[in-house]
């Protein structure tokens, strides 16, 4: 009925290339805090690709139909090619296959009910499928959350045949502080550093033969005599 031409199947290769890059960026696994795995990988390729697939859904045609599993027969194509480089037999690889369709089914599903999710539903999707390497997973959840926020907004925002092209140019500001001791020095040192910043009071000695103030070791400006010696013509 609808015959799979070469056009189409380029701009399968492309969105496929295209949801690859997005979910190889390496800003991914070092700013959110994932293990670069094959499975991370995987997932995120799912997660990528399932927005993709509800803003083309959105288009009752046959033909975006056609497309979309194109573009899934695609995708696992390449992860059966895959695990069979990494050595695996076909009996692990079937059952693997069987385990990833339905993982993507269901994360699938969960994308299209993305928008509806309070935070925390979403955080615990993220969990459940992504495998996160930092103790404090909490900051990375937040990050985790902005990004995919982000895609989601995007892809429902493209037209229907930017994604068709594969023409899926999706560019996320990482905003990262950097993690720095809230107080390096101690106030202990801090004090003792400061210590020595005051005003020092000034020796002030008088005179024996004039009765004038004048500082200690120092000429006596009224006299100018310093040490019993004339130093200076006194001051009239």
């Amino acid at each position: 009925m609808y015959k799979f031409t070469n056009k189409v199947k380029t701009r399968v290769d492309e969105l496929y290339n295209k949801i690859l890059l997005l979910s190889r960026n390496k800003l991914l696994y070092s700013r959110l805090g994932l293990n670069d795995t094959f499975y991370n990988r995987i997932i995120l390729i799912f997660m990528h690709i399932s927005f993709i697939f509800i803003k083309i859904k959105q288009n009752n045609d046959k033909i975006y139909k056609v497309f979309n599993q194109k573009t899934f027969d695609l995708i696992f194509k390449k992860i059966e090619i895959n695990l069979r480089e990494v050595g695996h037999g076909d009996t692990v690889i079937n059952k693997n296959m069987k385990l990833l369709v339905k993982t993507f089914y269901n994360i699938l599903i969960n994308c299209e009910n993305y928008k509806n999710k309070p935070p925390e539903k979403k955080i615990i999707f993220f969990n459940k499928y992504l495998d996160i390497n930092v103790a404090n997973k909490n900051t990375y959840n937040t990050h985790l959350l902005g990004y995919f926020d982000k895609y989601q907004t995007f892809c429902l925002d493209l037209s229907i045949e930017s994604v068709l092209k594969g023409d899926i140019n999706f560019n996320y500001k990482w905003i990262f502080k950097m993690a720095v001791p809230k107080r390096k020095t101690s106030k202990s040192k801090r004090n003792m550093r400061r210590s020595h910043h005051r005003i020092s009071s000034m020796n002030i000695v008088e005179d024996k033969k004039s009765g004038e103030y004048r500082l200690s070791h120092h000429m006596d400006l009224k006299t100018g005599i310093y040490k019993g010696r004339q130093v200076l013509d006194p001051k009239e």
